[in-house]
């Protein structure tokens, strides 16, 4: 795993903050210690831009600026790697923190204070001020009149925490003749009590083909440690070296392997099991992105279609396509082996559209066929099922909430009549908005006109229910996503914590292919997949449950996606971009007909995503990003990908 595989499983910022203000040294003497070896950052260009806001706060308190004094700046970088190692005042050795104050008769007197701050590596010198400026402590400590030095440290582990320390002085010391810029990398040494060693594993185990190679950290708490103890049980199924400050991870031959990694005679264990590599994969069958089993378009519009080769990891091979009609509709190749086509509607009729691979796969070609239906503008087709936005909800009294109800196949009527068993504690209005009264609960219906077909929802009313997250804390009111995130929590998408203490949504973090693809999964009533073997791709973790796998091998087979490169694999952790988040929207909701163009710059017609962007906008999903363009290569935080799925799904 590499240093950014590790911060991301940091999922949400942890502040931990303590005063100390102390007059003397302790003067305690230290126990037995071992040395531990931290491999670490020091932010230079941090410290100084912590030191301007500071003492901008202290000019508007009408206050002296403090001066950076050398002496202490060393001093709050070696106390930032200790913390590092054991996060307190009192150092890992055991020792008041201020035994480590400057030598000298400059340091001999007077009295010192000490704020600490602990967080991940978003944190940055802004928001570190912040932080200690909301506390009253720590605000004292940097406003008090009698300090006129400072030492100011900001140091980043290979894990991206970041570890923060001001130290103050009543007495004016050593200034820095020539103030440190920039950041550089260095070894510390930190003695520590045996107490406060903490050996972790990131990852605690590892599932490898031969040939790959993981890199994994051996952590006190959560800081990687630079490893002494380096060991496999069986060299001829794992190699072991060091990098980068942890521990690589060499696959050799099939078999399981136990390794001992540790520092300073403390070690923890963890298993690799080394798979063969994949054998030869044959294509099996062919079939087309169709969750009906038909495709429909009006006179004039476009629509996509694409060929998903099964098993996902087949090979991929050229295709042939032809149409029963050739004057219903004209087919366009969007690639150069032409797996995807778009097909513009011409006349009204019915077609058989067929794929043939180009040439022989294993002696034999292979073929798929849909029913392509060519209506007039505004024509429709005869309701087969309805699926809700939602199958289950919990509201407060008072509350309101849309559910969205989809008619298949797209091209028919839409129209939907709805019902509440109990219109005394919900109550529903025709646009399918659902509110709680009292107490209790009831079933909520939509039903074609006729009768003939219906989906209901499970409402859940309770006073005890604490409504919308508001202890998100990065998720305040008047956020652009507050709503959005609450709807998510009503909509079971989001976990929140059940106590009501502050926690961290992420809403800034970004959003993944596996996130979304479990966001889309729920809210389509989280369908059991055809195939339960599924999905093969080859880069899944082993820890994933079965919704996890579930999400994934219904998004294949409802044509959501192919996966990524070659097919064989789905990165579950690359982030999201527009293009590709409208895209999965679109394709959840059975790529509908969409005619003209976004009008967005950066849209082209042809785009892989254009019809996504069309159907986008016209839904209100995204009125792109200012400047007439959508962005499509843009990143999507999880808030952006929450408001899309609330302008689709849940907006009243």
């Amino acid at each position: 795993m590499n240093p950014a595989s590790l911060k991301r499983r940091v999922l949400s910022v942890l502040l931990c903050l303590c005063l100390c203000l102390m007059l003397l040294p302790a003067g305690a003497g230290a126990a037995s210690t071992v040395q531990l070896k931290l491999d670490l950052e020091v932010d230079w260009s941090a410290a100084y831009t912590e030191l301007a806001q500071v003492n901008e706060l202290r000019q508007e308190e009408g206050l002296s600026p403090l001066m950076m004094d050398k002496e202490l700046m060393k001093m709050a970088v070696q106390r930032a790697a200790e913390i590092a190692v054991y996060y307190s005042h009192t150092r890992p050795n055991g020792e008041d923190c201020t035994s480590l104050r400057p030598t000298g008769s400059a340091y001999a007197k007077g009295f010192m204070g000490e704020n600490i701050l602990w967080g991940n590596y978003d944190i940055d010198a802004a928001r570190a001020t912040q932080v200690w400026y909301n506390s009253p402590g720590h605000k004292a400590n940097m406003l008090r009149t009698e300090y006129k030095s400072i030492g100011i440290a900001c140091v980043r582990d290979l894990a991206g925490n970041s570890f923060w320390v001001q130290n103050f002085y009543s007495n004016t010391g050593t200034p820095e003749s020539t103030p440190s810029s920039g950041t550089v990398r260095q070894f510390f040494t930190v003695d520590t009590l045996p107490e406060h060693i903490n050996v972790q594993l990131s990852p605690t185990s590892l599932n490898i083909q031969e040939g790959e190679k993981k890199v994994v950290y051996v952590c006190n708490g959560v800081t990687p440690i630079v490893p002494t103890i380096i060991r496999t049980s069986d060299e001829n199924v794992t190699r072991l070296s060091m990098e980068n400050g942890g521990v690589l991870v060499w696959a050799q031959n099939k078999g399981i392997a136990t390794l001992t990694l540790g520092f300073a005679g403390y070690s923890a264990t963890m298993e690799v099991q080394v798979r063969p590599l994949p054998e030869e994969i044959h294509l099996q069958e062919i079939s087309l992105s169709s969750s009906t089993g038909s495709f429909e378009v009006e006179v004039g519009d476009t629509l996509y279609a694409m060929v998903n080769f099964i098993p996902v990891n087949a090979p991929k091979c050229d295709i042939q396509w032809e149409l029963s009609d050739p004057s219903l509709a004209k087919l366009s190749f969007t690639n150069l082996s032409r797996t995807s086509v778009s097909i513009e509607g011409l006349k009204p009729g019915t077609a058989t559209l067929t794929a043939t691979t180009a040439q022989p796969v294993d002696g034999r070609y292979f073929t798929a066929s849909v029913t392509l239906t060519v209506y007039e503008k505004g024509g429709g087709s005869t309701p087969e099922s309805i699926t809700l936005s939602a199958s289950d909800l919990k509201l407060m009294p008072g509350q309101k909430l849309r559910v969205n109800a989809y008619v298949w196949p797209s091209r028919a009527s839409q129209q939907v009549v709805w019902s509440s068993n109990d219109p005394d504690e919900v109550s529903v209005d025709q646009n399918g908005v659902i509110t709680a009264l009292t107490s209790g609960g009831a079933f909520v219906y939509a039903r074609t006109p006729d009768g003939e077909l219906s989906a209901s929802v499970n409402v859940r009313v309770d006073t005890t229910y604490s409504g919308k997250p508001i202890f998100f804390t990065d998720v305040p009111e008047g956020s652009y996503c507050y709503d959005p995130v609450t709807w998510a929590y009503c909509q079971y998408l989001e976990p929140a914590d059940d106590t009501g203490s502050a926690v961290k949504f992420g809403a800034a973090n970004p959003c993944t292919r596996i996130e979304i693809v479990e966001y889309l999964w729920q809210l389509m009533g989280s369908p059991r997949p055809k195939d339960l073997n599924g999905p093969y791709f080859t880069d899944l973790p082993k820890s994933y449950n079965n919704s996890q796998n579930f999400a994934i091998q219904w998004a294949v087979e409802a044509g959501v996606t192919t996966g990524t490169g070659d097919g064989t694999t789905f990165s579950p952790d690359m982030t999201v971009t527009r293009a590709q988040a409208v895209t999965f929207l679109y394709r959840a909701m059975g790529s509908p007909s969409v005619a003209g163009l976004a009008g967005f710059s950066d849209v082209k017609a042809g785009d892989w995503y254009a019809n996504a962007a069309v159907w986008a906008v016209k839904e209100g999903i995204t009125n792109g990003t200012g400047g007439n363009s959508f962005t499509p290569n843009r990143d999507c935080t999880r808030g952006e990908i929450l408001t899309f799925l609330y302008r689709q799904y849940g907006q009243i």
